[in-house]
């Protein structure tokens, strides 16, 4: 059976890029065939990942799910009311399990509580025709944001839907100065190859955090499209050399 992941939320920063963009670099690792595209109202013509929210159809969207087990599309902000409206109208809950592609929908959010509001409208959308996974970035009150998520009404909805919870820690300050350095953007940094040697250790050690909380949630993330045909690269060790 296939897989479409979609990420959505329409409020801002929401960091729905860059865990598209981590869970890419899992399945990067494991040598899991993928695609991740992104829909968007201008999109630029010359990138073949994004797609035109303004020219979709139904049909082009199975033909792009049809080419690849797993499918992650990211709805970039302002589009998410013109998918919940395209696939209400065009039945997409009966054409995706009529193709045997399962839906899991991705719902990052922050400490700010009006983006919860975008988990509500998805499970108003989607209801019981995906499986739902919340993904809290996290910042450096986390115990207070944490407070505020469970005592809303967003998180028993999705507790009604038994959702699955993930925890993204954000970037420290020596990352984000690395990166400037370098003259890299976050979501560039992820799926670059060379990303850990040219970032340094607080990248390193983001990144394998990161990744520990995709691997919690891979069976439910990408069931039995996850067909690994590599295993992940090891760190070296430097030995240390020994006084003569």
């Amino acid at each position: 059976m296939k897989k479409l992941i979609i990420l959505q939320n329409d409020y801002p920063s929401t960091g729905k890029s860059t865990l598209a963009r981590c869970f890419s670099r899992y399945l990067n690792q494991f040598g899991v065939q993928h695609q991740l595209m992104t829909l968007a109202e201008e999109p630029d013509s010359a990138d073949e990942h994004t797609l035109d929210s303004t020219r979709l159809t139904p049909r082009e969207l199975l033909q792009i799910i049809d080419a690849s087990p797993i499918t992650m599309i990211e709805i970039a902000t302002g589009t998410g009311e013109f998918f919940s409206k395209f696939y209400q109208t065009h039945e997409l809950d009966q054409v995706l399990n009529e193709a045997g592609v399962a839906l899991s929908v991705v719902l990052p959010v922050t400490s700010e509580s009006d983006s919860f509001d975008g988990v509500i409208e998805a499970a108003e959308v989607y209801s019981d025709n995906a499986e739902y996974l919340i993904a809290h970035l996290i910042t450096s009150s986390y115990e207070d944001d944490d407070k505020v998520w469970d005592s809303s009404y967003a998180a028993r909805v999705m507790d009604m839907f038994e959702a699955v919870e993930l925890h993204i820690p954000e970037i420290g300050f020596q990352t984000e100065l690395q990166l400037r350095a370098q003259h890299m953007d976050l979501a560039t940094a992820i799926l670059n190859p060379d990303a850990e040697e040219l970032l340094g250790k607080d990248f390193s050690k983001w990144s394998k955090r990161v990744m520990g909380q995709v691997d919690s949630a891979r069976q439910f993330l990408f069931g039995d499209a996850f067909k690994p045909t590599t295993a992940p690269k090891q760190p070296t060790k430097k030995a240390r050399a020994r006084a003569a």
